[in-house]
């Protein structure tokens, strides 16, 4: 199993200018990605809903040509995860707000992965899990950029 975490301060302090977020902004952006993560995720070429409850919906996404189905569970302010249990691979993905130890803002990819038949092998490649680190990094970055950029146009989120 691979096991992935990166996390990211939401605001830049270095950047004055930045938009800055606050919980309810980011919290807004990560059910916005959710429902239609192609703006945020690189290689994402389709997403549908196909069910919805109050705390979960059922998505399908084609990621560089692979169809996926995942269930997605909200966590009322904290936490979306992102489920897949297939023959090709089974995950558990986290998009988690947090603070660090000074009360700022985070937002913590986190996930668990496990390939099956012949992508079992990606588990033992070091070069594809730095890539796959790589990518998750740039991810988190695409995606408080987005929600940022969202915000800014006039979308909740904000900090006053």
């Amino acid at each position: 199993m691979i096991r992935i975490e990166v996390t990211q301060p939401v605001n830049d302090s270095t950047q004055p200018d930045q938009h800055r977020l606050d919980r309810d902004g980011l919290w807004a952006g990560l059910l916005s990605k959710a429902e239609n993560a192609v703006p945020f995720v690189a290689g994402m070429t389709e997403c549908t809903v196909l069910e919805r409850t109050d705390e979960s919906l059922v998505r399908e996404v084609v990621v560089r040509g692979e169809r996926i189905r995942e269930d997605v569970a909200f966590q009322q302010g904290q936490r979306v995860s992102f489920h897949r249990e297939d023959d090709r691979a089974t995950w558990m993905i986290h998009n988690e707000i947090g603070e660090d130890e000074s009360g700022a803002l985070t937002l913590t990819f986190a996930s668990e992965i496990l390939f099956h038949g012949q992508g079992a092998e990606v588990e033992q490649d070091s070069e594809a899990i730095a890539g796959m680190r790589a990518s998750t990094l740039q991810t988190v970055r695409n995606t408080l950029d987005v929600i940022r950029r969202s915000a800014a146009a006039g979308s909740t989120g904000a900090a006053a």
